[in-house]
């Protein structure tokens, strides 16, 4: 697997959120602190976002934004997406695959409407979800994959 850790000004982070945006940890920790770990209680910055109310520049992150759940994220150094796979942290398998399947599908459309992006996938709905990448691979998600790959629609999955 190939880890996304820099973006071309035309490319766009697709990642896993939990319904709250949160975004402390994993791949969505990464989008918005720079940092994987879950040690976002010791990062003061992501603290200040926390506390910051909607739509103050502290909500901003590297890539995403504070308290955003869904869709595209315009962060400071770049931009991404997110894709909801929990409803809250640590309510692993808490967003069907189904639901994570819809918005795939909506990624597809975003990404077919803004041709000039290229669209970065980590492996949306495995980590802290709690979905195996084998669970994964028998939803809907595959024929979403098959479709993206008859398209000249730029989304490659990094897993």
């Amino acid at each position: 697997m190939m880890m996304i850790t820099t973006l071309k000004p035309n490319e766009v982070f697709v990642f896993g959120s939990n319904a709250q945006g949160f975004h402390g940890a994993g791949s969505a920790g990464f989008a918005m602190r720079g940092d994987t770990r879950n040690n976002w209680r010791q990062d003061e910055a992501f603290k200040r976002a926390m506390k910051a109310p909607v739509g103050h520049p502290d909500r901003v992150g590297e890539w995403a934004i504070f308290g955003i759940s869904r869709g595209i994220q315009k962060g400071y150094a770049g931009i991404s997406y997110a894709i909801q796979t929990l409803e809250c942290a640590g309510q692993r398998r808490s967003t069907s695959r189904r639901d994570i399947c819809i918005q795939l599908i909506n990624l597809w459309k975003s990404a077919k409407a803004l041709p000039n992006l290229t669209f970065l996938m980590t492996p949306v709905g495995c980590g802290y979800s709690g979905y195996t990448p084998a669970e994964m691979s028998r939803t809907p998600r595959t024929q979403v994959h098959q479709i993206l790959s008859c398209t000249s629609t730029a989304i490659t999955p990094h897993y």
